[in-house]
């Protein structure tokens, strides 16, 4: 055994010492043409030789692979039968391939999962029986489905001695340009009685810290945020009226707050109640509207006004859907095709421009939709994933 590693050693030494490796391909173009693959084949070329490892293990050629690879969509929803939750990949929205189950390194407690968000290849999943209201210590982890790595993060910091709290968890990134490091953080709002705390985990710290906050009260009715736009949570703040709204969105790099325009729709709808959602509109922040027996949904979005400042703009109707009495949206991909769910619980994509939908394979309850791309992006203190209970 020890002599067959070392003439493994010894192919690995010769191969990086020989010209051109043996290949009759330039070093670029071959660079260029594992950028194309995907993350599967990767792993698997790692074993090559010692630079194909170290390749494949650069910051650099991870960074330009995850510019290479399209995003496609994930999904989390529970089961209507069993209540656990599922995560399911879908590789391509437009293809006929049925959703891919991915199993997560805590396979026996699928009642427990909830997924907070996707960047960059990289899921932050929060495992807690009890989603708003918990005492209880939860886990939280940082996972690549694609390398089959994760993290389980240290415990938070902020311990309430009261019983009834709330709080809400945002998954956030920021690009170091002078250090060429990648930051990858979670953010933690505590809410109880008018008081709230906030602390963020740093992946390159590894730790929790506190921050200072401004006086912000959170409408915590779930435990992740409403979305993430560009690497950034967005939260909603509490207001009085259904037909008002205020967000805030969490900026990575100075770990602070900042506050957007209200966007006060009462004069456009009527009636006292509508359906909302605040979604990543190819990579900007857009709110969607829906009106009780209203076939259509309507987009609004910020808009620059002279002077620097920008205000909620109602820009576009999407609908009717053919087919279709009522929908509402999951998610907006990145070539402009909407999924979306029915009154009946159907999941199905729609493609404005051509107006044609397509089914999508999945049955449950309380579904989220979000970007997911795959990568070979790895944080410090990554592990490997047990396989053992995977198909």
């Amino acid at each position: 055994m020890a002599n067959q590693e070392r003439n493994t050693e010894a192919t690995d030494d010769a191969m990086s010492s020989s010209s051109d490796y043996n290949l009759f391909l330039p070093m670029d173009i071959i660079v260029d043409i594992l950028n194309r693959l995907p993350i599967k084949s990767l792993v698997r070329f790692r074993c090559v030789c010692k630079t194909f490892r170290h390749l494949i293990s650069n910051p650099t050629f991870i960074s330009s692979h995850l510019l290479h690879h399209r995003t496609t969509t994930i999904f989390t929803f529970k089961h209507r039968t069993t209540s656990s939750s599922t995560l399911s990949l879908l590789q391509s929205p437009s293809s006929s391939e049925n959703p891919i189950n991915l199993v997560h390194p805590f396979p026996n407690r699928t009642r427990d999962l909830h997924l907070i968000g996707s960047i960059n290849g990289l899921l932050c999943v929060c495992l807690s029986n009890h989603p708003l209201h918990c005492h209880r210590r939860i886990i939280l982890l940082l996972w690549n489905p694609a390398t089959k790595l994760f993290k389980s993060l240290p415990p938070p910091t902020i311990k309430i001695p009261r019983r009834f709290f709330q709080f809400s968890l945002g998954f956030g990134f920021r690009f170091h340009s002078t250090t060429s490091s990648s930051d990858y953080k979670v953010v933690r709002i505590v809410s109880f009685k008018s008081q709230t705390r906030v602390e963020v985990y740093s992946s390159i710290s590894d730790c929790w810290r506190e921050i200072q906050v401004m006086d912000l009260r959170f409408h915590i009715h779930k435990l992740s945020c409403e979305v993430i736009v560009n690497g950034a949570p967005y939260w909603l703040l509490s207001t009085a009226s259904n037909h008002c709204l205020c967000f805030t969105w969490f900026d990575v790099q100075n770990e602070a707050f900042v506050m957007l325009p209200a966007l006060d729709f009462s004069g456009f709808y009527n009636g006292t109640s509508v359906d909302w959602k605040l979604m990543d509109w190819k990579d900007n922040a857009a709110v969607v509207v829906c009106c009780p027996g209203n076939p259509c949904v309507d987009v609004w979005m910020l808009e620059d006004r002279c002077g620097g400042e920008s205000n909620w703009c109602r820009k576009f109707v999407i609908g009717p859907v053919m087919g279709v009495e009522r929908f509402w949206l999951l998610q907006c991909t990145k070539n402009g095709e909407i999924i979306a769910e029915d009154a009946r619980g159907r999941i199905f994509l729609y493609s404005p421009q051509s107006g044609e939908t397509k089914d999508i394979p999945i049955n449950g309850v309380q579904f989220r939709a979000f970007h997911y791309v795959e990568s070979l992006v790895s944080i410090k203190g990554f592990k490997q994933q047990e396989l053992n209970n995977q198909h």
